[in-house]
């Protein structure tokens, strides 16, 4: 057989963490072919695919595309993965790559599950399994979203990128204040946007007057600002509901 083994953590503290839960999945793998391959000629692995920080409620995802494209190359005709939710918790997406896997000859492997595909029986187990997958990311995300809404409500602040002019209160985790270092620059922006009346040459005039970003971001992102204005900047200051007081969950 040739074996890809595909891998996937959901978030970026997960992927970020080197002897985390993506070692754990490649090590756990790489031993059941090892051991597979002790008692008789299982196969080879012929690929490592990992999706790091990336959320299996859809297909979009770099490294499992790679896959897919190698199962029709016929590269790959085994996926090995430590458990059913890390390849996919939708069943219409599962039922699309599982009709691929058939029209290729590529069989399908899960470390923790451990069923038998070959029979009919198999295959319902195969897709109750997928059922309670998908209910269990929908079941997470409805208390997630129900959570947000409350938060909202009370007018606290529920992560991302905190808008430029406002800061974290470092006691009263939740709310934001207005900062002081950037608040005259966010009222500029406005002014000079109504003034030149066009987005480029707003930032042109912010650059040429000495106004500047913070390039440290506090809350959500990974980026550092560019620290000057462009056209992109400037729109989505312009365009942030944050200065107008309304809160967007």
């Amino acid at each position: 057989l040739k074996v890809g083994l595909y891998i996937r953590v959901s978030t970026e503290e997960q992927a970020e963490n080197p002897e985390g839960s993506i070692k754990n999945q490649e090590d756990r793998l790489r031993q059941a072919v090892e051991y597979k391959n002790r008692i008789g000629n299982f196969g080879e692995i012929k690929g490592v695919y990992i999706d790091a920080g990336i959320s299996a409620k859809d297909m979009r995802r770099p490294k499992l595309q790679e896959l897919l494209r190698a199962v029709r190359s016929g590269e790959i005709n085994l996926i090995m993965v430590s458990e059913i939710s890390r390849l996919s918790r939708s069943i219409r997406d599962f039922v699309e790559m599982w009709d691929l896997m058939q029209a290729h000859g590529c069989r399908f492997s899960s470390l923790r599950e451990d069923f038998d595909t070959t029979n009919a029986a198999g295959e319902m187990v195969l897709f109750q399994l997928m059922n309670l997958a998908q209910f269990e990311r929908k079941q997470t995300s409805e208390r997630v979203e129900a959570n947000i809404a409350v938060r909202a409500g009370r007018g606290l602040y529920n992560g991302g990128m905190v808008a430029v002019g406002y800061k974290k209160i470092e006691d009263r985790p939740g709310f934001l204040e207005i900062d002081d270092d950037m608040a005259e620059t966010v009222k500029m922006v406005f002014a000079a946007f109504i003034r030149e009346g066009c987005l480029a040459h707003a930032a042109l005039w912010l650059n040429n007057n000495g106004y500047a970003l913070k390039r440290q971001t506090e809350g959500g992102g990974r980026f550092r600002r560019v620290g000057h204005f462009t056209v992109d900047n400037v729109q989505a200051i312009l365009r942030n509901k944050a200065y107008l007081g309304i809160k967007v969950y």
